[in-house]
């Protein structure tokens, strides 16, 4: 049975220290793209709020691999296989789930360093954008 954390400490406790690096590195990145940012613990991972709504949620698999999870939320429907509205990933970081969810993967903590304009910059334009 998974752990369920209470808070966002303790789910960093339990990483790996090369996931918790990353995933460290990439909070620093979301809180700062977004003056409304905020963080919590939800589905039992951090998760990133704009104006009420869950818009980004940290996501490590079994493997280790850490990825950002860029959503609207628990609320509004979404359409699998449909076309999204969102134009801030010019550099196709994003691999896109539904019209609004997508996935980011991160190489690591030296990736996310590596690439960090550009990820920031995608992160930011999603936490602007409202469809």
């Amino acid at each position: 049975m998974a752990t369920a954390f209470t808070t966002v400490d303790e789910y960093l406790d339990a990483q790996s220290p090369g996931s918790r690096a990353a995933i460290e590195a990439l909070r620093a990145i979301v809180l700062g793209a977004h003056p409304g940012v905020s963080e919590h613990l939800k589905w039992n991972s951090p998760s990133f709020v704009v104006d009420g709504v869950d818009r980004a949620t940290v996501n490590v698999d079994r493997a280790g691999a850490v990825r950002l999870v860029l959503h609207q939320g628990a609320v509004k429907p979404e359409h699998a296989g449909a076309a999204t509205a969102f134009a801030g990933d010019p550099a196709g970081l994003l691999t896109w789930h539904s019209d609004i969810r997508a996935s980011l993967p991160i190489g690591g903590a030296a990736d996310l360093a590596q690439r960090r304009d550009e990820i920031a910059a995608v992160i930011a334009a999603w936490l602007a954008f409202a469809p």
